[in-house]
């Protein structure tokens, strides 16, 4: 049984992986002008924007907003420590959703 679970887990663990890894290759195709989501290192995203040359709006600690200046920008944001790069909009497809759901469902206040 645990063999079969780890077995999941590692199988689930590729997935993943994997749809990172495409969503991490689209950004080297963003048009100039697209916006981009940068995560680094907490508190660091947008000293890596900076380093890299663009504009930005924070999100949070980890993370980022910017727009793809010229090409090889989203190389730019990497070589300035970013852990990854990808379409702004999946990242505020999901914070929207992860709001909706709080609105949706409150924390149990008993």
């Amino acid at each position: 049984m645990l063999r079969r679970a780890l077995k999941f887990a590692g199988m689930l663990a590729g997935v993943f992986a994997a749809w990172i890894g495409v969503l991490a290759g689209l950004a080297f195709t963003a048009d100039p002008g697209a916006a981009l989501a940068v995560v680094a290192w907490p508190g660091r995203a947008v000293a890596v924007v900076d380093r890299a040359g663009g504009s930005y709006e924070p999100l949070g600690g980890v993370a980022t907003l910017t727009r793809a200046a010229e090409p090889g920008f989203v190389a730019r944001l990497y070589r300035s420590g970013a852990l990854l790069v990808i379409d702004a909009r999946v990242v505020l497809a999901c914070r929207s959703l992860l709001s909706q759901d709080a609105q949706t469902f409150p924390a149990n206040s008993s």
